[in-house]
């Protein structure tokens, strides 16, 4: 099984017991499985929506995923759940 594939696996078990868990991908939610299957993109028509589009802004999509690990209003998975190359995750400032 590839890692992506076992990542999403296990990012929908936890989805599935923890309903505060949100997250997200820039572009490629399908490609690297970060989609939490039963749930919506969160949008102004959706705010229940537990998914996050980002667009192909990662820097953005670092800044909302800190603010929001922040926040502490929501679950996230260290860094904050949403996908990105690791090459972006230093300037976001995510560490482990």
């Amino acid at each position: 099984m590839a890692t992506r594939v076992a990542s999403g696996k296990v990012i929908n078990a936890l989805a599935s017991r923890l309903p505060a868990l949100m997250g997200g991908s820039a572009d490629l939610a399908p490609s690297t499985k970060t989609i939490i299957d039963k749930d919506g993109f969160f949008c102004t028509d959706d705010r229940l929506g537990r998914n996050m589009h980002f667009g192909v802004r990662e820097h953005a999509m670092g800044s909302i995923a800190n603010g929001m690990a922040l926040h502490g209003g929501v679950i996230h998975i260290p860094p904050p759940s949403s996908s990105s190359p690791i090459t972006c995750a230093r300037p976001c400032g995510w560490r482990r």
